[in-house]
């Protein structure tokens, strides 16, 4: 690792600049705070929509990995 990739890793200038810190005096004046985002809770029925396509796709793969492995376990039998 190179000094020039160490340097860039420390510098904080961009923070400084980011929340208008007056570095010169004891002052600071923060960036304007946010209002929180507010979002919509899903529903019951949407939350459980969304596990079961999970699920199906999990089983799909599930299946898949058994299916390799009968095929490499058959090959080692047949040997």
């Amino acid at each position: 690792m190179t000094s020039a990739m160490n340097n860039l890793a420390y510098d904080i200038s961009h923070l400084f600049e980011a929340d208008m810190i007056e570095l010169d005096g004891n002052h600071y004046r923060p960036a304007a705070p946010q209002a929180p985002v507010l979002c919509k809770a899903p529903s019951v029925q949407a939350l459980q929509e969304a596990m079961a396509r999970e699920l199906l796709q999990a089983d799909a793969m599930h299946e898949a990995l058994i299916r390799q492995y009968l095929r490499i376990a058959g090959d080692a039998l047949a040997s």
